[in-house]
């Protein structure tokens, strides 16, 4: 997908609101934490994947993603099958299946539907059921199912579940007295879902994972389906990665036809990750063409990082100011707009925390 420029995280310093950019928007929550609001994905093939820039740190707060998936794309033909991600995984793992089998990389939504021929059909006239259409589940690694799931304990009977099966159309009136049974929520859903998935980090490199679909928590039954609450929920799963290095992806793999899948009303809560001025230099470096640029920011960089660590603070924070702006006088010139912005909200967050400079 392809960005419009994006305003910055807003810290202490006064920076005029009221933008509006149809691409992306990004406004403050909190002191740490960011809200970003990404324009709608649709994917086609095939194979399509890809990844928003951004990379968050789950170790500062948690990180919930909020979306829609539009799975009517998704052909059902004989012969013909497909599938589609939305998630985390760390920074430099693909798009797809981060991994295969084995976790280590991140979680994400992984969509599913009935196997047989033309599932998607409407029910017969005047004799509605409830069938299995639609399957979203949490997935560390691909390749894997809802035996992953181990919170708050691993399901003794993985396919007793509730709220990961969903039917596209109606139900009779017996089926819909079920507990579960839920108009617009687990039946008559028309193929497209409301999605939540929250993230909790327990360590750097490990981290909890729920989700909600249609505002349903996930949930299993011990040891089968009886009338009542699912007895494991909400139920989550662990996963592992590095928690201060992780991107949100989204992709789709199909055979046998054309399939499309959209992900729509994206919007991402949590902390942005900030890297060191060291860290940053070496960014700058590696992205900025124009040599005497890169020297001076460098050289600025070096100074305050020089500042903070005798603990003159004022001093570093107006040596940053004067970093941002030379940056500000050259984005668009001689600095890309999407890296301006990104050293923009590096140098503010070290203003406002300075223990991230150094």
């Amino acid at each position: 997908m392809t960005k419009l420029n994006k305003p910055r995280k807003l810290v202490s310093i006064a920076i005029a609101l009221g933008m509006v950019f149809t691409s992306l928007a990004i406004m403050p929550i909190a002191a740490e934490e960011t809200i970003m609001n990404y324009s709608d994905i649709s994917l086609s093939g095939g194979f399509q994947a890809g990844n928003f820039e951004e990379v968050w740190d789950i170790t500062k707060s948690d990180l919930v993603l909020t979306f829609t998936v539009d799975l009517n794309g998704m052909v059902d033909d004989s012969g013909a099958h497909a599938w589609s991600e939305f998630g985390v995984r760390t920074v430099g793992y693909g798009n797809f299946n981060p991994t295969w089998e084995v976790e280590g990389a991140g979680v994400w939504l992984a969509t599913d539907y009935d196997w047989s021929a033309n599932t998607f059909d409407p029910d017969p006239l005047g004799i509605p059921t409830l069938d299995l259409d639609d399957k979203l589940i949490l997935q560390k690694a691909g390749g894997c199912g809802e035996g992953d799931y181990n919170l708050p304990s691993i399901p003794p009977n993985p396919l007793a579940n509730h709220a990961v099966w969903f039917d596209r159309d109606g139900v009779d009136q017996w089926q819909a007295l079920n507990w579960g049974a839920i108009d617009n929520v687990t039946y008559n859903t028309g193929g497209t879902y409301d999605v939540i998935i929250t993230l909790h980090s327990t360590s750097d490199t490990s981290g909890e994972a729920y989700m909600t679909i249609n505002g349903r928590p996930q949930g299993f039954y011990v040891p089968n389906w009886h009338s009542g609450p699912a007895d494991l929920m909400p139920a989550g799963m662990t996963f592992t990665g590095d928690m201060k290095q992780m991107q949100a992806f989204y992709g789709l793999y199909g055979d046998g036809a054309v399939h499309t899948v959209s992900f729509e009303n994206i919007e991402i809560e949590g902390t942005l990750y900030v890297p060191s001025i060291n860290e940053a230099k070496e960014y700058i470096g590696d992205n900025i063409s124009h040599q005497g640029i890169v020297n001076g920011l460098i050289a600025k960089l070096n100074a305050a990082a020089k500042q903070f660590e005798k603990g003159e603070e004022n001093t570093a924070n107006n040596i940053l100011m004067a970093f941002i702006n030379e940056v500000e006088a050259q984005k668009g010139k001689k600095i890309p707009p999407d890296i301006a912005d990104k050293l923009i909200r590096w140098a503010e967050a070290w203003i406002e925390y300075p223990e991230l400079a150094i």
